[in-house]
């Protein structure tokens, strides 16, 4: 029992340490490469058809980026377990096309990259760190806390997830489990998103000579990202206006596949995730007591 609660206040104290070292870097972040501004997308009119597909696209893009992978089989943790992960994903949107011309690494001193067909450069990798916690809950149920910040931004996301292992402990079939998340992103001066995610997964463990065992699981995750503007200044004639990008409803289809090693209290996960606009692979280390 004393060895429990030892073991759980480390476990809460590594936490808050984690959580103030990743609030740390949100705090300090600048206007950098991955911000955007979204009147680059509009010139004098927000509501030309080019101009709200390309909103469309680029808030899909970005809720796929700084939506969290799942890093776990689809075993629990157990009714007593918790665990604390940190996480780093890097992501591919290798398509160049129009609606780039909106983020800060296409405009250099706010001047905007020429391009002979309309298309202006994806950038060649987006990188995210993220904190990720879990708890183990009865009738094989967890609930899981995240915040990421999405490298070389100000913008951030949180968000908190449900899951319930289906097959848990019927020894004779793979882990099977569904799960439900919801997030937002914070920082983003111009832009209202929400996430919400329902996926499911499937995974197996073996025991490797009885001091690791290795899990290998896959699954399918179906995004749902909601979309708006806030008020933008358009130049337009001799005057300024505003104008908004309205609310807009998009589903995300997305496959994963990775695997997880674990010895003792240390867990060590590599995956990688596909979906159209965005391809990830991401590893993840933590501690589970």
């Amino acid at each position: 029992m004393k060895y429990s609660n030892r073991v759980f206040r480390q476990v809460c104290m590594t936490a808050a340490l984690g959580l103030g070292l990743f609030l740390l870097i949100v705090t300090t972040a600048y206007a950098g490469g991955n911000d955007f501004k979204l009147e680059r997308l509009c010139g004098d009119n927000c509501h030309s058809e080019t101009a709200i597909d390309d909103f469309a696209v680029l808030a899909r893009t970005y809720g796929a980026l700084v939506a969290p992978m799942h890093f776990q089989p689809a075993s629990t943790i157990g009714q007593e377990g918790f665990e604390i992960g940190v996480e780093t994903k890097l992501s591919f949107a290798t398509e160049d096309a129009s609606f780039w011309k909106a983020i800060n690494k296409n405009n250099p001193g706010d001047s905007l990259v020429a391009s002979s067909d309309g298309k202006y450069s994806a950038p060649d990798v987006f990188s995210t760190i993220q904190i990720s916690m879990r708890k183990g809950l009865p009738f094989s149920l967890e609930v899981e806390g995240v915040a990421n910040w999405l490298v070389d931004s100000e913008i951030f996301y949180i968000g908190a997830g449900l899951r319930w292992a289906i097959t848990e402990g019927w020894w004779f079939l793979p882990d099977i489990s569904v799960r439900g998340h919801v997030g937002t992103i914070v920082g983003a001066a111009q832009i209202s998103m929400v996430n919400v995610n329902v996926d499911a997964a499937m995974s197996y463990t073996w025991g490797l000579g009885g001091i690791v065992s290795i899990t290998p699981y896959a699954g399918y995750s179906l995004l749902v990202n909601v979309s708006s503007s806030r008020p933008l200044s358009i130049y337009a004639g001799d005057e300024f206006k505003e104008e908004v990008f309205r609310l807009k409803s998009q589903y995300i289809s997305r496959g994963f596949l990775g695997f997880q090693l674990k010895a003792e209290y240390f867990i060590f996960d590599a995956e990688g995730e596909f979906g159209k606009d965005v391809k990830s692979l991401g590893l993840k280390i933590g501690a589970q007591f």
